[in-house]
């Protein structure tokens, strides 16, 4: 990196097709992956390219994950080369023709070495900050995790340096053949959005539901760029 601003992601792993939607812009690589939940990570296994998908969380220039101690995942991955993804839907994207729809999404790659993390007040506050970032304040209201469980996790952590972030955002591309065509053009927006919460019958000691769980509704606020363009139009 050369600046505070921007990644300098070398030649083998930046955005080749449609290059114009890439970016490697700090902010905009941090804000796709504060908005997320689960990531993919891509590693071999035994000979063999494995895919699966995790949880994960950022802090600073590092994505953090996590699973079962000296399970095959944490040993393929612990001091090896990995790819992790994540990759936000955001809609359809319907077109003149078939071959001119689409999604718009925003997704980022990053590759580098996966580094295991064994020293235990950093693994435990590290798993603060995860249930944090999923929950703002949830941590403090859970019982704390114990020193047994804290054995049983490894903690891997990647550098965010050789990243690309790519996003669509806008409506179909341009139709030249027939755009007089009488069909809907357009987008249909999609997003996750939470359903109001249930309390375990059977479980749950806390009553009435507390207000950091019923106000509770995402960490993504994005709002798309071609929405502005139409509010623009009407």
């Amino acid at each position: 990196m050369t600046d505070d601003t921007s990644f300098v992601t070398p030649p083998q792993h930046r955005v080749i097709r449609h290059a114009e939607r890439a970016t490697y812009d700090k902010a905009s690589v941090f804000a796709i992956l504060d908005a997320g939940y689960v990531c993919h990570i891509g590693f071999i296994s035994d000979g063999k390219p494995m895919i699966i998908p995790m949880s994960y969380w950022r802090d600073g220039e590092f994505i953090y994950f996590h699973s079962a101690a000296n399970g095959r995942f944490a040993n393929a991955c612990a001091n090896n080369e990995i790819c992790l993804t994540v990759t936000h839907f955001d809609g359809l994207v319907l077109g003149h023709s078939a071959v001119n729809h689409s999604f718009n999404y925003r997704s980022v790659v990053i590759h580098g070495k996966a580094e295991v993390i064994a020293d235990h007040e950093v693994k435990l506050a590290a798993m603060k900050s995860f249930v944090n970032h999923v929950i703002p304040h949830r941590y403090e209201r859970v019982r704390p995790i114990n020193d047994s469980e804290a054995q049983e996790i490894t903690l891997l952590r990647l550098r965010i340096e050789q990243v690309s972030a790519k996003t669509r955002d806008e409506f179909p591309d341009e139709e030249h053949i027939s755009p007089d065509w009488p069909t809907w053009i357009g987008v249909i927006p999609a997003k996750t959005i939470f359903a109001v919460p249930i309390a375990d019958p059977s479980r749950n000691k806390a009553e009435p539901l507390p207000a950091y769980i019923a106000q509770y509704r995402g960490k993504d606020q994005h709002e798309p760029g071609y929405t502005l363009i139409s509010a623009a139009n009407h």
